[in-house]
C-alpha cells in the first residue's frame, strides 16, 4: 500500500475498538492489543480485579505489571505516530490544533524534532528559542509523501520522561532514554539503540534462515511421507493380493476335497443303482412267467370241460404247489438302498472357525533374536533357537526362525567362509549328524546329542523353559478396617498404577498404591446413591470408576476420588434393566460392557446408561460372568457352562473352548478375564484355584497357582489386572487378599 492510500484510510487505524473514538493515550496489553487508557480503566473497575485484565479482543487474561497500575503499561508509540500524522491529513478541512496555544488553525507547521504542531502566531516564539535553532520545521502546505513517512517513522519516546529512546540496557533488557540511563540504569551496561537493533536484526535473519531450512526439511519429509504413503498402499495391495491368493487356494483345496467326496458318493450310488437294476430285472422276469401262467390258467378255465379239467395235468400241479409258497416281500430297505451317510468333520469346521486365515507379522532384521543359547544343551523359547556345533577346526551356528526356515553361518578359526546349507541326518540314538562343506577343510561332520523337546519343529531338540509367574507381593487379610477385605472380588488399575478393589462383603471400594499401601475407601451398605449391596465388577475409564452394584441390580459411576457421578439400571428383564450384574469392562468405542448374570446376557451401554445392544443370541449363555473385548473379538466367560465363548465385533458367535475338568485348558466355574502384554488371555479358573494363560484360539500356554493359603496359592481367584510394568494382580476371594505376580 502506498503512503497516499494509507493516509486516506488512516482513520480506521487510530480508533479504539472499545469506545470506537480516536485513541487517547493508547496502551499496549501483553497480548499486543491496544486500547485507550480510560477504556482499560473502565474495564478494570467493572471487573473488580486489579492485577489482571481480560482483553476485549482475544479474551485472554493479561497480568498488569506494577501491582495493577494501568499507567505502567507501555504506550503504543506506533499509534502515537499515526495520531500525529492524522491532523496533517485533515488540516485543509478542519485545521490543526496548536501544541502551544491550543488554537485550531489551517495555517500551521510541524516540528519533526519536537513532534508537535505550531500555528503561525506561535511559530516565531518556537524559532526564537536558541535550543530550537537546529529543529526541523515544515509548513503543512509544503508536506510531501516522504514528510508523512518521516512523521510515521518518528522514534518512540520513553513513557516515563517523554524523551526519545536512545539506548538499550543490557542488564534490564529494555530500551531507555538518556534520563533513564543516568538515573534508573546508572552503572548498567548500555549500548546505542541502533547498534542493539542491528544485532537483533542479524539474529532475526539467522532465525529466519534456520526456520526456512526447517521448513525445507519438512517439505522434504512431507514428500518422503507421500512416497511412503504410496508404498504403504502398494504394499497393502500386495498383501491383500497374497491373502486373496491364499484364500483362493484354500477354497480350491476345499472344493477339490468336496469333488473327491462327490465322486465317491456317485460311485457308491452307481453301485447301488446297478444292484437295484439287477434286482428289478430279476423280478420283472419272474413277473413275466407269472403272467404267462395266469393267461394259460384263464385259457383252461374258458375252454376245458369238467372232464378235461380233472385229467392229470403237470401245469396245474405246479400251479397248485406254488400256491402254498410264501409271497415275496416288497420291503427294499437294507441292502437294496444307500447304506452310508456323510459324517461331517467337526474338528476341521471348528478349526476353520477358531483359527485365523493368517497373521500379519512385523518384518524383522536377520540379526534380531530373543533366544538365549548355551551350547546345545539349553535354550529358551523365543523367535529363534540357536545350536552351536563344534568340530576340530569348524564352528557352526544353526538358527531356526518362527517359520522353521534354516539359516546357517559357519566359519573356521581363520575366518574363511564355509557352506551355508547344512544337511541334517537323523539317527536312532537320539542324536543328529550335521554335514556341511568347508572351503578350506573339506566336508566335516558332527554328531550332536540333544534334549527331548523341539524348538518350533526344529530337528534339533532343546529344553523349553516355561513361562513362570513368581509371587512378589500380597496385601490384605480378613476384616473390615481400611486395607482389610471380606471377599475381594473385582480389581482394576488406572494410569497411575492405583489399584481399585471391590470389597464385596464390606460393601465398599478400596484404593491402593501398587505396593499395597491403602489410599482411600468409599461406599457403605445400602441402596441409596454412593451405597452398595455386594459390589462386584469394577473398571477405570477417563479418570472415573465404574462399579457393578450387583445385588442392587445397577451400575454406579464415581470420579477417581469416590464422588458420586451417576448410575443406571434396575431389576428386571427389559433391555435397560439388569439382574445381578457382575463383570464390567470397556469396549473399543468407550461403552460399558455388562455381564447381566441373572438375565443370561451380555449388554452394552453408553457411559450415560443408554442401552445399545446385546452380544450373542438369546440362549447363548447359561450364566455369563464377564466379557472383555480384545482386538475384534468379544470374549465371554460362561460361569456355569465352564467355557469361554468368542464373538465377532457384530456380536455373532464364532466358537468356544474349554470344558469342565481339571486338565490344562479345562475349567471349573471360570470367572473374570484379562489380556496380558503378550496378547494372551488370563482366566481365573476359580474352583481349580488357579489362573490359566491361553491363546486366543484356546491353546494352553501356562498356568500358575494351586489350592492353599500359602503365598502364590489361591482359594478361588476371581479377577486379574495388569500393572504398567507387566506384573499381574489377582483377587484371592476366600483368602481375603490381593496377590501380585511377576
Amino acid at each position: 500500500m502506498d503512503i497516499k492510500t494509507f493516509l486516506d484510510n488512516i482513520y480506521e487505524h487510530v480508533c479504539c475498538p472499545v469506545c470506537t473514538n480516536r485513541f487517547t493515550n493508547p496502551k499496549l496489553l501483553p497480548c499486543l492489543h491496544t486500547f485507550c487508557l480510560h477504556c482499560l480503566q473502565r474495564i478494570q473497575a467493572t471487573s473488580g480485579i486489579r492485577d489482571t485484565i481480560l482483553c476485549p479482543e482475544c479474551r485472554r487474561n493479561n497480568t498488569i505489571p506494577g501491582n495493577g497500575d494501568l499507567n505502567t503499561l507501555p504506550s503504543n508509540f506506533r499509534l502515537n505516530s499515526l495520531l500525529d500524522a492524522l491532523p496533517v491529513t485533515q488540516c485543509e478541512t478542519s485545521g490543526v490544533k496548536c501544541g502551544n496555544c491550543d488554537k485550531t488553525r489551517q495555517q500551521s507547521a510541524y516540528c519533526f524534532t519536537c513532534c508537535s504542531f505550531w500555528c503561525d502566531d506561535c511559530l516565531p516564539f518556537h524559532n526564537g528559542i536558541k535550543t530550537n535553532k537546529e529543529h526541523h520545521v515544515l509548513a503543512l502546505k509544503d508536506f510531501r509523501d516522504e514528510d508523512f513517512e518521516n512523521i510515521l517513522k518518528q522514534p518512540p519516546f520513553c513513557a516515563k520522561h517523554e524523551k526519545k529512546l536512545e539506548f538499550f540496557c543490557q542488564v534490564c533488557k529494555t530500551t531507555i532514554c538518556y534520563s533513564c540511563a543516568v538515573t534508573d540504569h546508572d552503572g548498567h551496561a548500555k549500548i546505542v539503540l541502533e547498534d542493539a537493533a542491528k544485532e537483533r536484526k542479524l539474529r532475526i535473519v539467522r532465525a529466519v534462515e534456520f526456520k526456512k531450512r526447517k521448513a525445507q526439511n519438512k517439505v522434504t519429509r512431507i514428500a518422503k511421507l507421500g512416497e511412503s504413503c504410496i508404498q504403504v498402499q502398494e504394499e497393502a495391495a500386495r498383501i491383500k493380493s497374497d491373502i486373496q491368493q491364499f484364500t483362493n487356494n484354500l477354497i480350491a483345496a476345499i472344493e477339490a476335497k468336496m469333488n473327491e467326496i462327490f465322486q465317491e458318493v456317485e460311485m457308491k450310488a452307481k453301485q447301488c443303482l446297478e444292484h437295484l437294476g439287477e434286482k428289478r430285472r430279476e423280478i420283472e422276469g419272474e413277473m413275466k412267467k407269472d403272467q404267462t401262467a395266469i393267461e394259460k390258467s384263464d385259457m383252461i378255465l374258458k375252454r376245458s370241460t369238467s372232464a378235461q379239467i380233472m385229467q392229470p395235468n403237470d401245469f396245474l400241479d405246479k400251479l397248485f404247489r406254488e400256491e402254498g409258497e410264501q409271497e415275496d416281500s416288497v420291503d427294499l430297505n437294507g441292502e437294496h438302498v444307500i447304506d452310508f451317510y456323510f459324517q461331517r468333520n467337526e474338528e476341521l469346521l471348528n478349526d476353520v472357525y477358531a483359527k485365523k486365515l493368517g497373521f500379519l507379522k512385523r518384518k524383522t532384521s536377520p540379526k534380531e533374536s530373543t533366544v538365549e543359547g548355551k551350547g546345545i544343551s539349553e535354550g529358551t523359547v523365543g523367535l529363534k533357537a540357536e545350536i552351536v556345533v563344534k568340530t576340530r577346526n569348524i564352528q557352526g551356528k544353526q538358527f531356526y526362525d518362527e517359520n522353521n526356515r534354516v539359516t546357517m553361518e559357519i566359519r573356521n578359526h581363520e575366518g574363511h567362509d564355509c557352506s551355508t546349507k547344512p544337511q541334517i541326518h537323523d539317527s536312532k540314538d537320539g542324536s543328529y549328524k550335521i554335514s556341511y562343506f568347508a572351503k578350506q577343510s573339506g566336508t566335516c561332520q558332527a554328531s550332536v546329542k540333544v534334549n527331548e523337546q523341539h524348538v518350533r519343529g526344529s530337528p534339533f531338540k532343546t529344553d523349553f523353559k516355561p513361562r513362570l509367574f513368581k509371587p512378589v507381593l500380597s496385601f490384605g487379610k480378613r476384616g473390615s478396617a481400611d486395607g482389610m477385605f471380606s471377599g475381594p472380588w473385582g480389581i482394576a488399575v488406572n494410569e497411575k498404577d492405583e489399584i481399585a478393589v471391590t470389597d464385596r462383603n464390606n460393601h465398599r471400594i478400596q484404593i491402593f498404591k501398587s505396593d499395597g499401601t491403602h489410599l482411600r475407601s468409599f461406599g457403605r451398605e445400602g441402596n441409596q446413591q454412593e451405597q452398595f449391596n455386594c459390589p462386584s465388577g469394577i473398571v477405570f475409564y477417563n479418570d472415573n470408576i465404574i462399579v457393578s452394584d450387583t445385588d442392587n441390580h445397577r451400575v454406579q459411576i464415581f470420579d477417581d476420588q469416590g464422588h458420586y457421578l451417576g448410575q443406571f439400571g434396575e431389576k428386571g428383564k427389559l433391555n435397560h434393566q439388569l439382574d445381578r450384574p457382575y463383570g464390567l469392562s470397556i469396549d473399543s468405542d468407550g461403552n460399558i460392557i455388562v455381564a447381566d448374570f441373572g438375565n443370561k446376557s451380555i449388554k452394552i451401554f453408553t457411559l450415560d446408561g443408554r442401552f445399545l445392544r446385546r452380544i450373542g443370541d438369546e440362549g447363548s449363555f447359561i450364566n455369563p460372568i464377564h466379557c472383555i473385548q480384545h482386538d475384534n473379538y468379544f470374549i465371554v466367560s460362561d460361569f456355569r457352562d465352564h467355557c469361554l465363548k468368542l464373538f465377532d465385533k457384530q456380536g455373532k458367535f464364532l466358537y468356544q473352548f474349554g470344558r469342565r475338568g481339571a486338565g490344562d485348558g479345562d475349567f471349573d466355574h471360570p470367572r473374570c478375564l484379562s489380556v496380558d502384554r503378550a496378547g494372551h488371555i488370563l482366566v481365573c479358573d476359580s474352583l481349580n484355584h488357579r489362573v490359566q494363560v491361553l491363546k486366543l484360539d484356546g491353546e494352553f500356554v501356562t498356568k500358575f497357582g494351586a489350592s492353599g493359603e500359602e503365598e502364590g496359592k489361591f482359594n478361588q481367584p476371581v479377577s486379574t489386572a495388569i500393572l504398567s510394568d507387566g506384573r499381574i494382580i489377582v483377587t484371592d476371594i476366600d483368602n481375603h487378599r490381593v496377590q501380585v505376580f511377576e
